[in-house]
């Protein structure tokens, strides 16, 4: 563009002067033969006055017997020192004298534009090729009443003259014209260098290069124009550069937020999204500039963005999508922005909680209704034998075996309550050769009561490793007692562990009455009893393994169960690289 215009500039200057030096030679050239034409029918006419003035002086009659040998000569003398053509010509048309051809071998000139001119006005003037001389010639005649005299000269000369002088104005023409290109492409280039410099620095910032500017900019009107666009271009770039840091905070906060959320524009295009919307949806690339129905594979959803963007009203609604539980809303922007806002909150962890509660207080109200009911007929039958003794203590004895246990049942829910709802513990120096003794010392009496034979092989543990105490304390504590409960009278109990590179393990293994496989999975369930009657002879709660696995959960743990007809065995597996 600006080598274009550069050479607009020059090609527009050399076309005016080119027409200029063409005007200035067709004026040169037309001024010259018109005044050059005046100057020759003036010396014509002055020319005919004085052959009129010699013929009159030989006052004779101007006819043929008037031309004799001595006036034929002088006035051929006569043409041959002026140039002239001269011709007389008789009132008929009849040519009586002509100083370059023979008179009786020329035709009849009365009809000729000059003579017919001068027989009208006296005087007559015409240009014209002419035959007998063989050039262009200028003729004068004027009308004496009985006879003409018409006098000729050759425009030769003049022609030869117009094209000495057209030849020196082409020359002088090329010349200026040679020298005004270079001058004209000079100015040319030292005119367009600042559009140059400033179509530059238009296209390196328009290509992101947004500290380039225009550089020695001179005073005057272009250097203000690029004074003014480099304050734009500074202004410009302090508005990028906020709008940036806007941008990068949005996105960190965008993306600091866990649940899903993406912005979709008018085009139904996703534009920003956090890493929760990609991984909710499972898409494997970059999700920008896709369309929201190529990464929402859920009809549903899908929908429910359609009426949004349809509608351009705020939707809000449950939906669940890949096993999460969400609560889904849809803002339309305000105007004259177009696009919607997703936001997913997951609330998956709420629905879950929310179902221990309820199952909480169902399993609850059952656990509690049988020994309530033990308790009260018990009560009512102490009221109905108040007089016998041994049967009141006998039924209060057992009233308090039932409180003991609903009291255990509210224990061992609110432990369990407490690990479910837990997402943060104390990380701590734990000693589990001291906590593996200290359980079998508190299950001791149990263990006696039947009759139970207990092995232990726990000396390859480490020292200390970092867990939670209390945490660990109920893991072994439960597990422990549950090998007591479903084992067999005068079974036995084998503790044990193994120390690999990549973990701990620790195995309690009965002798008891083993788990059936199709009831492994859930016996981690609350409440569920393989065997109802044993568990309330025991006195269990049926809580203790569910307290197990929440409390390995938190410490990042595993329970793994093995189980046979001949017993069980429970091996907890602590990762070296937490422990």
């Amino acid at each position: 563009m600006m080598k274009s215009l550069k050479t607009k500039l020059i090609v527009v200057y050399s076309i005016a002067l080119a027409c200029f030096i063409s005007f200035l030679l067709i004026y040169s050239s037309r001024h010259i033969h018109q005044e050059f034409t005046i100057f020759l029918k003036t010396e014509l006419q002055q020319s005919i006055e004085y052959i009129n003035t010699y013929c009159q002086s030989f006052h004779k009659p101007i006819n043929k017997q008037f031309f004799t040998q001595e006036i034929v000569a002088a006035l051929t003398n006569l043409s041959r020192k002026s140039s002239l053509r001269i011709t007389i010509i008789q009132n008929d048309g009849t040519v009586l004298f002509d100083s370059d051809a023979k008179p009786e071998l020329m035709e009849n000139h009365l009809y000729r534009p000059e003579i017919l001119e001068a027989q009208k006005n006296g005087t007559g003037i015409a240009t014209r090729f002419s035959n007998t001389v063989g050039s262009d010639m200028l003729y004068v005649a004027s009308y004496y009443n009985y006879y003409y005299i018409r006098t000729a000269k050759s425009m030769a000369t003049i022609n030869t003259l117009i094209e000495s002088i057209t030849r020196n104005i082409v020359m002088a023409g090329l010349f200026i014209l040679v020298i005004s290109i270079s001058v004209a492409a000079i100015f040319a280039t030292a005119f367009t260098k600042p559009i140059k410099d400033s179509l530059q620095f238009i296209n390196s910032f328009f290509n992101g290069d947004l500290n380039t500017r225009i550089l020695n900019y001179k005073d005057d009107e272009m250097g203000y124009l690029q004074k003014s666009m480099n304050q734009l271009a500074d202004n410009i770039q302090q508005r990028i550069n906020e709008l940036t840091n806007e941008k990068n905070k949005l996105f960190l906060i965008i993306e600091s937020i866990h649940d899903p959320i993406a912005l979709i524009d008018k085009d139904k295009k996703i534009v920003i999204y956090n890493k929760a919307f990609a991984k909710c949806f499972e898409y494997p690339e970059s999700l920008t500039g896709k369309f929201y129905f190529t990464v929402i594979r859920h009809s549903e959803l899908n929908a429910k963005i359609y009426v949004a963007f349809s509608q351009k009203q705020k939707i809000s609604f449950e939906e669940t999508i890949g096993g999460n539980h969400f609560q889904i809303y849809i803002y339309p922007f305000a105007e004259p922005a177009t696009g919607i806002l997703l936001l997913m909150h997951d609330v998956t962890e709420q629905k879950r909680i929310q179902q221990l509660k309820s199952d909480l207080v169902g399993n609850l109200s059952h656990e509690l209704k049988t020994p309530i009911s033990i308790i009260r007929g018990y009560l009512e039958t102490i009221k109905d034998n108040i007089c016998d003794q041994k049967t009141a203590e006998q039924f209060i004895e057992n009233a308090l075996i039932n409180v003991e246990r609903q009291n255990a049942i509210i224990n061992d829910m609110l432990k369990l309550n407490q690990l479910e709802t837990s997402s943060y513990i104390t990380n701590e120096s734990v000693n589990l050769k001291n906590i593996i003794s200290q359980c079998v010392e508190l299950l001791m009496p149990k263990i006696q009561k039947k009759n139970l034979a207990i092995a232990m092989n726990i000396e390859s543990l480490p020292q200390n490793i970092q867990g939670n105490a209390f945490l660990a304390e109920e893991i072994f504590f439960n597990i422990i007692d549950n090998a007591i409960n479903y084992n067999n009278p005068g079974g036995s109990i084998t503790i044990e562990s193994k120390v690999t590179p990549a973990t701990i393990t620790i195995s309690v293994a009965d002798t008891g009455i083993g788990i059936p496989h199709d009831e492994m999975n859930r016996i981690f369930e609350r409440f569920y009893r393989i065997d109802k009657s044993r568990s309330r002879e025991t006195g269990g709660t049926g809580l203790g393994l569910s307290i197990v696995k929440h409390a390995a959960v938190l410490l990042g743990w595993s329970v793994e169960v093995a189980s046979s007809i001949k017993g069980s065995t429970f091996s907890i597996i602590i990762p070296t690289s937490i422990a």
